[in-house]
C-alpha cells in the first residue's frame, strides 16, 4: 500500500495514490482507516472475479469498509462526480469499442482461414508436446544423478537408467530443433477456423473460469451436506458410502479453491486445462494434453486394446435347455389306453419315473437316482 502524504497547502486533505481526499462533515474515520478501507474494498472485488463467493462470505467487512469510505469524498479544486448521462456515455463507449474489437477479431479468422497448414498444426503441437517430455526427462535424469530419485536404487541400475534418459534427450531434442523449422512461430499457426492460440486460449479461459465457479459453488454447498447425513448416519456401509463421496468432494473443492487467478496465457491453447497441470507424472500433473499427436495415437492404442481384451475375455454362457420330460400322457384318457401307453413306455424307458405334470397329465423322467 502506498504510503499516505498530506500536503503542506491543504489542511485535511489527504493525498493518495494520485488522488486528493478529505472526511465529510462529521467522519469518525481516521486516514489509515480510510486507507485500509479502500484497499479491502479494491482486494475483494479484485478476487470476486475469480472467487466470487468472497463476496458473500465477507460481506459484514466490505459492508464497514464502504461506510467509512463513504465518510470521505474528493478534495481537488473543482472536482465533480460523474453524471448518469456521462457514465452513460462511458458506458456506450466502452460497448462500441468492444464491438469493433470482435469485429476486427472475426475479419482475421476470416482471411486467416486460408493459410490453415494442418501439417504445420501437426508440428505445433508435436514441437509442444516435445518440450514438456524433455523438461520432464531432464528434470528426472537431474533426480537421478544427484540420488534425489529413488534413493535406494541400485548403483548399476541407476547407471543404466541415466544413460537411457541421455540418449532419449538427445533423441528428443533433435525432434525439436526439426519440428521448430517446420512450425516457426508457435504463436501465428492459425487452426481451420483461422483462430490463433492466443484466440482460443482466450476463450479456454473464459469457459474454465465458470465451470471453476460452477463447481465451487455445488461443492461448497455438497461438502456439508454430506458431513451432515455422516454425522445423521448410522449403518457402517452407508457411512463408509458417504465418507468416501466427503473425502472426494473436499479434496475436490480444495484442489478447486487453491487455483490461482489465471491469465489466458496460464491456459492451454487446445483444451480446458491450465498448461501447467499438463505433465508425465500423475501426480502432481493431470496428464498431457489430450490433443499432442503422441500421447493422443497412445491413448487411441490402450483403448484398442481394452476393448479387445473386453470382447475376448466376454464368454457367451449358452442358454442352458430347459428340461423336457421323457414322454407325456395327456389327462382325461380312459384308464385302458393310459395302461397301454405306460406298458410301452415301460418297455422304452425301463427305469423312467412317473410323475405328475402340469394340468394333471402323465410325465416320464429319467430316474433321478441314476441320472
Amino acid at each position: 500500500m502506498a504510503a499516505a502524504k498530506k500536503p503542506d497547502c491543504l489542511d485535511s486533505v489527504l493525498e493518495h495514490e494520485g488522488l486528493l481526499w478529505k472526511p465529510r462533515q462529521g467522519a469518525t474515520s481516521s486516514a489509515e482507516e480510510f486507507l485500509a478501507a479502500r484497499a479491502l474494498f479494491k482486494d475483494l472485488h479484485d478476487d470476486a472475479t475469480w472467487n466470487p463467493w468472497v463476496l458473500n462470505e465477507r460481506a459484514a467487512e466490505l459492508e464497514q469498509a464502504e461506510q467509512i469510505m463513504g465518510q470521505w469524498k474528493r478534495a481537488e479544486p473543482g472536482h465533480r462526480v460523474m453524471t448518469k448521462k456521462q457514465i452513460d456515455a462511458r458506458m456506450a463507449r466502452w460497448e462500441r469499442e468492444f464491438k469493433e474489437r470482435l469485429a476486427a477479431d472475426e475479419e482475421r479468422h476470416e482471411r486467416d482461414r486460408s493459410r490453415y497448414d494442418p501439417a504445420r498444426e501437426h508440428a505445433r503441437l508435436s514441437l509442444i508436446e516435445h518440450q514438456s517430455r524433455l523438461e520432464f526427462e531432464l528434470y528426472e535424469v537431474a533426480g537421478l544423478r544427484d540420488g534425489s530419485r529413488f534413493p535406494a536404487m541400485d548403483p548399476r541400475r541407476r547407471t543404466e537408467q541415466v544413460a537411457k534418459l541421455d540418449d532419449s534427450i538427445a533423441r528428443i531434442r533433435a525432434q525439436i530443433e526439426r519440428l521448430a523449422d517446420t512450425t516457426g512461430d508457435p504463436e501465428d499457426v492459425v487452426d481451420e477456423r483461422g483462430w490463433l492460440p492466443r484466440d482460443r486460449r482466450e476463450a479456454l479461459l473464459f469457459h474454465y473460469r465458470l465451470d471453476r465457479q460452477f463447481e465451487v459453488e455445488d461443492l461448497r454447498t455438497r461438502v456439508p451436506d454430506l458431513d451432515a447425513a455422516l454425522k445423521a448416519t448410522k449403518g457402517r456401509d452407508a457411512r463408509a458410502k458417504l465418507r468416501t463421496e466427503l473425502d472426494q468432494a473436499s479434496r475436490r473443492l480444495e484442489k478447486l479453491l487453491a487455483v490461482p487467478n489465471l491469465t489466458a496465457e496460464d491456459m492451454c491453447s487446445e483444451c480446458q486445462s491450465p498448461f501447467a497441470r499438463h505433465g508425465w507424472s500423475m501426480p502432481p500433473w493431470d496428464g498431457p494434453c489430450p490433443a499432442w499427436p503422441g500421447w493422443a495415437t497412445r491413448v487411441k492404442e490402450a483403448r484398442k486394446i481394452l476393448l479387445s481384451a473386453h470382447r475376448t475375455e466376454e464368454v457367451v454362457q449358452p442358454r442352458r435347455a430347459k428340461p423336457e420330460p421323457l414322454a407325456v400322457i395327456p389327462s382325461g384318457l380312459p384308464i385302458t389306453e393310459v395302461l397301454e401307453r405306460l406298458t410301452a413306455l415301460q418297455t422304452q424307458y425301463p427305469d423312467a419315473e412317473v410323475r405328475r405334470g402340469r394340468a394333471n397329465r402323465w410325465e416320464l423322467w429319467p430316474n433321478s437316482s441314476t441320472s
